[in-house]
């Protein structure tokens, strides 16, 4: 990927918003990827997809949701969800 967007001679931005990548993960990568090949540690391999079937397994119990209403927003919320979370979510939507 990184090869295609060496020739590409796109922006980093553009490259990711035409390849429906992240940016930030794109550079993050990026980044991991010569700091290996300066170290000689590791580095990506190249993966096949050798069946196309997914398979799920419940291994929980479905949680019920909590659902909130705060200034014409309803926002359904998992149970258990940290409290530090939904105080600084609630003041962001205020």
């Amino acid at each position: 990927m990184f090869e295609k967007y060496q020739s590409s001679h796109l922006s980093q931005r553009v490259f990711c918003e035409r390849n429906g990548l992240s940016l930030s993960t794109f550079y993050a990568k990026r980044q991991q990827l010569q700091t290996t090949k300066t170290t000689n540690i590791g580095g990506f391999v190249k993966a096949e997809v050798i069946e196309k079937t997914t398979r799920y397994q419940v291994t929980q119990t479905p949680v019920a949701n909590m659902t909130l209403f705060i200034n014409d927003v309803e926002l359904s919320i998992p149970q258990g969800t940290p409290a530090s979370y939904l105080a600084e979510l609630i003041g962001a939507l205020s």
